[in-house]
């Protein structure tokens, strides 16, 4: 072989052998459109989060370089929320900067601020869950020269721009998943017991009454609360004497629901405190109860009716009752004086629409459908109390044979100067037995018989005590 024969033949082998090593510098050489596999790791602080209605969260995320490879690698991250409901998200660094792409040189790291708002499709209640991953894309370097942007040195070829953004990488770093509950901050509700301690929406003027009500903490965080109480009249009427209290005492504390131990306390029992204005008029009233969260809460209040009865006044048939069980008349017209007793009440309030007391009540006895005396006045009678009245009573007349007894009828306020919801019991009756005897008033006779015993009695002692001095 020439000399001639041999040069070309390794000027040829030459150019093959570095056709081959460029080919395979080209496929080692890294660019960031579908580069290899890198060594970038994503850890987060938290996997579970409670975020608030109307607020967010913050997941602290940590970027980390263990690759050996390239010099330089960006970081696109990535929020997804695979169920289909996104909420708003954003990444921040730590000074509260929004973050877009992030570089990161081998073996550094990077903490990133992943904010997560509950806001817009969040509601409390709700759940969802976010995933987040980085697009990772290295950066190509012409020896020392970043030509991330463009590198005039290698421009006639064009092999050494980078052409696409972090964000359209193929490669991705490990997944985080983080599950979300959203919760409300602040909230409360109150339940209002249906009625009274007397045991319904009864009540009277002056009268003290206990409504019982439960406070419960609802929302996330712990909570103090205010409480007011007001009574209200659709009809006007003036209220500002009654005497209404929340029960429980401003800064009321109350343990959120976040706290799940088992010396949390959610909920508390309070009673409101109403007494009635003594010149109340009858009617339909409301009580309002608002409860105010000072953590910034709604408030939670509940409001329910009381109703102030018209007076009611009443005597019974059996209020009605007598000194004996019976009584005689005789033949002169003497009689037994008899005790007539009667009992009145008041089953209502103690002032009608027309502001009338029930003071100065006029209660009136009748014997035979004839007034008995004079009218006896009750000074005042308010809800709840009875009064005994009585007269003295001397029959007339024996009651027929045909009559249970004598009529006796006890009226209050007759005249009707008092509004009142029934005016049917207002009168009570009752009969009394009155006989006739034919012969003297009988305890005159049986104290005659008695005195003449005494006198025989004293007259035999005496005989006898005589008798035996003598004979001494």
């Amino acid at each position: 072989m020439s000399k001639i024969a041999v040069s070309k033949a390794s000027i040829k082998h030459t150019l093959l052998v570095c056709g081959v090593v460029v080919m395979f510098l080209v496929t080692i050489v890294p660019n960031n459109v579908g580069a290899a596999s890198n060594n970038i790791t994503l850890d987060s602080n938290i996997t579970t989060a409670d975020i608030m209605e109307g607020g967010n969260t913050i997941a602290t995320l940590t970027l980390t370089s263990s690759d050996t490879v390239f010099r330089k690698m960006e970081i696109f991250l990535v929020a997804n929320f695979p169920g289909g409901t996104s909420w708003d998200t954003a990444f921040f660094d730590v000074n509260g900067d929004p973050v877009s792409v992030i570089s990161l040189s081998q073996g550094a790291s990077f903490t990133v601020q992943f904010m997560i708002f509950c806001t817009g499709d969040c509601k409390a209640g709700d759940t969802n869950n976010v995933q987040v991953y980085g697009r990772t894309d290295p950066r190509w370097y012409d020896g020392d020269t970043d030509s991330g942007a463009f590198d005039p040195g290698c421009h006639l070829t064009n092999d050494c721009k980078d052409n696409s953004p972090a964000s359209a990488s193929l490669n991705e770093t490990n997944t985080i998943a983080i599950s979300l509950t959203a919760r409300t901050s602040y909230a409360s509700s109150v339940t209002c017991d249906t009625e009274s301690n007397s045991g319904d929406n009864l009540m009277h003027q002056g009268q003290n009454y206990l409504w019982g009500y439960t406070l419960t903490n609802t929302g996330w965080n712990d909570d103090s609360y205010t409480f007011t109480s007001v009574v209200t009249s659709d009809s006007g009427i003036n209220v500002d004497l009654w005497d209404v209290k929340p029960g429980l005492t401003n800064g009321k504390q109350l343990t959120g629901q976040s706290d799940s131990s088992t010396t949390a306390v959610h909920k508390t029992d309070g009673s409101i405190s109403i007494t009635p204005a003594s010149s109340a008029r009858p009617g339909v009233y409301g009580i309002d109860l608002t409860i105010k969260s000072l953590g910034g809460g709604s408030d939670a209040t509940c409001a329910f009716d009381i109703i102030i009865p018209e007076p009611d006044l009443e005597v019974k048939d059996t209020d009605i009752t007598f000194s004996h069980t019976g009584a005689w008349i005789n033949t002169r017209g003497d009689s037994q004086k008899i005790t007539i007793y009667a009992k009145v009440r008041n089953n209502g309030g103690s002032m009608d629409q027309a502001g009338v007391s029930t003071t100065d009540i006029v209660v009136t006895f009748y014997v035979d459908g004839a007034q008995l005396g004079t009218p006896q006045t009750i000074e005042s009678l308010a809800y709840g109390e009875e009064k005994t009245l009585e007269i003295f009573w001397n029959p007339a007349r024996e009651h027929d044979s045909d009559e249970v007894g004598i009529p006796i009828t006890v009226s209050i306020d007759t005249s009707d100067n008092i509004q009142e919801s029934d005016n049917d019991n207002n009168e009570g009756n009752a009969f009394f037995k009155v006989v006739r005897t034919k012969a003297s008033n009988p305890s005159f006779y049986m104290g005659f018989i008695s005195l003449i015993g005494a006198v025989g009695a004293a007259v035999l002692l005496s005989t006898y005590y005589r008798n035996k001095d003598l004979d001494n």
